[in-house]
């Protein structure tokens, strides 16, 4: 999900207790500067009002819980200031703001049931922020450190919503069954709860997985839901962002009218809201349906909106989806070194994200938090331990020392049953950690073999696309050379002027192809970079006329192709593919290309 709205709930209940905890009616004016705080606040979180005019308003109430002096008022001014840098797409902003609510949160301290909350809360927004962030290993922490802590207070509707955040980088990294598994589960622990915010999320990250796997109807039923709940709502930042989605499903329905329909009514809503993530995914999405309707023009005027707002907003997934939607453009328009420049910026900033994800080790969500349940009751016990320690501290002091015995021994056993039971879960994590790593090396393998062997098509493509077009020029040029010969043969010209010209054809051949063979050179290393190092190794000797002579044969190309390309003929040719064949010692059975492709 690209915005947080898990625990508006939790905010307002915050703010309840915060004005409850730090109120201290001394004077009329501090009474009506909380007044002024509870309405700026109020207004900051009304998305009927621009971002920008939200912005203000949070500014406002940031100002007067500062003069105010009460920090659990100032961690409410700053979470709606969050709040909005999100929807605005500013993330890295976001994130320093959270920073400094958790920096006031621990001063303030967690002694009671609200403040456990409000760290709960507050930590697994940081693993929002770090997850857009593309951090996706502290993301990770964050999320669990909130179940946890929801988990102890047992606070529901707060550890769904960590559940189903942690679905969403289970489907980052691949595993979208498992992910739409949890978020099934979630969405039915809080569908009768009236808990429209957090039902939304779980509602349109299963939107989003159903279309990724194909499962059309099941990502439309739940689409429906979404937007139910953000027309309910009245929320126009949620409504924008079902219509993203649906444009998405329609897009892998090949509806291109219905997505294109889906995208402007987005980018205006988004626009006229100031949402920038929504209205940058839109752009990108937009110029895609115009690329596969063929209207190449409007794609390219979608990439410039789009530019213009990718750079202010610096959100690198984002990033790497406008750099290949950018290469395809290209592509399309047959401009293969642009198409594959892009391409490959978009690949390597890829790899640095997936680098990071690599750090992360997953284990099974439902034995963790088994774990964290054990745990919990094992402290409970603790505590009816000392509990009953303190009942009997009075009795006689042969009983105390009986009892306090049989306390030492029970725990003995205890602890003794736990780390036996703890080192087989263990064992069994490990194992499954274990499988799971092979598996997804063997994923990342099979991918990384597949990405190579796209790249080499495209550089293939390019090479015999060059190939072709030195073939037609150097056939232009012999039709050019044949024209001034006819004329030389049969028109009355002056015989320093018809030497001249003879010697004008003769220099040129040779120069007209000299940078064509560079350019050449240049892209037959990139896709066969071993080739001339194996061909010096076989014949050291062998001239650079040869070499070159080799290279096209290696391309499949005729006798009759290589004199034309090289302007010399074909007995010259053949006269040549002899000296390479004796070089290289091949015998009469043995054949020059198939040995060739070999190297």
């Amino acid at each position: 999900m690209k915005i947080i709205k898990i625990f508006s709930l939790f905010i307002l209940l915050l703010a309840y207790s915060s004005l409850k905890a730090d109120v201290n009616p001394d004077s009329v004016e501090r009474v009506q500067r909380i007044e002024d705080f509870k309405k700026y606040l109020l207004l900051s979180k009304d998305e009927q009002f621009e971002l920008k005019e939200r912005k203000l308003f949070s500014s406002k109430a940031i100002s007067l819980a500062t003069q105010l002096n009460m920090p659990r008022l100032q961690m409410e001014a700053y979470s709606s200031d969050g709040y909005i840098e999100a929807q605005q797409g500013l993330y890295y902003h976001a994130y320093e703001t959270f920073k400094l609510i958790k920096k006031i949160s621990d001063s303030v301290g967690y002694n009671t049931l609200v403040d456990y909350r409000r760290k709960a809360y507050i930590t697994n927004i940081m693993g929002l922020m770090f997850k857009e962030m593309g951090e996706y290993d502290k993301a990770l922490s964050n999320y669990y450190k909130s179940l946890s802590i929801s988990d102890s207070i047992n606070w529901i509707e707060a550890s769904v919503a960590c559940m189903n955040n942690i679905s969403v980088l289970y489907n980052i990294n691949g595993n979208t069954e498992q992910a739409i598994s949890i978020l099934k589960e979630s969405w039915n622990k809080v569908e009768d709860k009236n808990q429209d915010n957090i039902l939304f999320d779980v509602g349109i990250n299963l939107f989003d997985m159903y279309i990724q796997i194909d499962n059309y109807d099941s990502a439309s039923v739940y689409g429906t839901k979404a937007l139910e709940i953000a027309k309910r709502t009245d929320s126009p930042y949620n409504q924008a962002y079902v219509m993203l989605g649906f444009a998405k499903l329609y897009l892998a329905q090949q509806k291109y009218y219905n997505a294109e329909s889906s995208l402007k009514e987005a980018i205006g809503l988004a626009t006229q809201k100031g949402f920038g993530e929504i209205k940058l995914e839109s752009y990108l999405l937009l110029a895609e349906v115009y690329r596969k309707t063929k209207k190449l023009s409007l794609s390219k005027s979608s990439l410039e909106n789009a530019y213009s707002t990718d750079t202010s907003l610096d959100i690198l997934s984002l990033h790497i989806k406008y750099l290949f939607q950018l290469s395809k453009l290209h592509e399309a328009k047959n401009n293969y070194k642009l198409a594959h420049k892009y391409y490959q910026k978009g690949i390597r900033l890829k790899d640095s994200i997936n680098k990071s994800w690599e750090k992360v080790k997953y284990s099974e969500i439902e034995n963790l938090s088994q774990i964290k349940l054990q745990k919990q009751r094992n402290e409970v016990l603790e505590k009816d331990l000392s509990i009953n320690k303190l009942q009997i501290r009075n009795q006689r002091f042969i009983l105390v020392i009986s009892i306090v015995f049989l306390i030492i021994l029970l725990l003995f056993v205890i602890i003794l049953f736990r780390k036996r039971k703890y080192e087989k879960k263990t064992n069994q994590l490990l194992r499954e950690q274990n499988k799971k790593i092979k598996t997804q090396e063997r994923i990342i393998r099979i991918k990384n073999e597949e990405s190579l062997k796209l790249e080499l098509d495209y550089k293939n493509r390019q090479l015999t696309s060059f190939s072709l077009s030195a073939l037609k020029l150097s056939k232009a040029l012999d039709n050019v050379f044949q024209s001034l010969r006819d004329i030389l043969s049969t028109q009355n010209i002056k015989p320093s002027t018809r030497k001249n010209l003879e010697v004008i054809i003769q220099n040129f051949k040779p120069h007209s192809t000299e940078n064509e063979w560079e350019e050449f050179r240049s892209y037959f290393e990139a896709v066969h970079p071993s080739f001339y190092k194996n061909l010096k190794r076989k014949a050291p000797n062998m001239t650079f006329n040869e070499q070159k002579i080799c290279a096209y044969i290696r391309l499949g190309m005729t006798t009759k192709e290589i004199a034309s390309i090289t302007f010399r003929q074909i007995r010259s040719i053949e006269s040549t593919r002899f000296r390479i064949r004796k070089k290289l010692k091949l015998t009469a059975n043995d054949n020059l290309y198939d040995y060739l492709e070999s190297l």
